[in-house]
């Protein structure tokens, strides 16, 4: 995929989705979540780093309300305008992070898809951490985790981002009270963690 910095290099919200939409890996992520995340058709859900909304907007379909939370009011903004172009009623767009994802109401399931290693590219372990101990802040009982990460051996740090091990965000998720209920590779570096409480 290219650069997705969103405010950089006149990237914007069309372009990342023309990249979703031809990047067979993000693809076969996306395929993945949607067969494996548990989401009954009375459940809130909330679609964490929801950039343009495909997943969101993907879900909607599939449970009571979707929740779509990020950081790029531009993004959110497009987000907003591409729910409306579909009719698609059952989904909010809003401004909130990882550590303060901006949610009142009970939610059931919580998603991330190719949001959550930016919190390790950025700060390591410790941010994901504090990453994923605010977004159990919600008290999901399940969350999905569809990302870039190391499911093989780990590799040199590259300029471009640096991802972690799948074991690292199993254990992460455990310490915040999730027990891995299942793990979909899509290839060394990409794949979908269920994990449950």
């Amino acid at each position: 995929m290219s650069n997705t910095k969103r405010d950089s290099n006149g990237y914007t919200p069309l372009d990342y989705d023309a990249d979703c939409e031809s990047d067979e890996v993000y693809q076969r992520c996306l395929s993945a979540l949607l067969t494996h995340a548990p989401i009954e058709r009375d459940d809130t859900v909330v679609d964490i780093g929801t950039g343009t909304g495909i997943v969101a907007l993907e879900l909607a379909s599939k449970c009571d309300h979707v929740i779509g939370r990020d950081i790029y009011d531009d993004w959110l903004r497009y987000a907003r305008e591409k729910a409306a172009r579909r009719g698609i009623e059952n989904v909010s767009f809003d401004h909130g992070s990882f550590r303060k994802p901006n949610v009142s109401e009970p939610v059931d399931v919580v998603v991330a898809c190719y949001a959550l290693y930016m919190a390790y590219d950025e700060g390591g372990e410790d941010e994901l951490r504090a990453a994923i101990d605010g977004l159990a802040g919600v008290n999901p009982r399940c969350m999905v985790v569809a990302d870039k990460m190391h499911f093989g051996p780990a590799q040199t740090p590259t300029d471009y981002e640096t991802l972690p091990s799948m074991g690292t965000v199993a254990t992460l998720l455990a310490g915040a009270g999730f027990t891995l209920t299942d793990v979909e590779i899509i290839t060394e570096s990409a794949g979908v963690l269920v994990a449950t409480r």
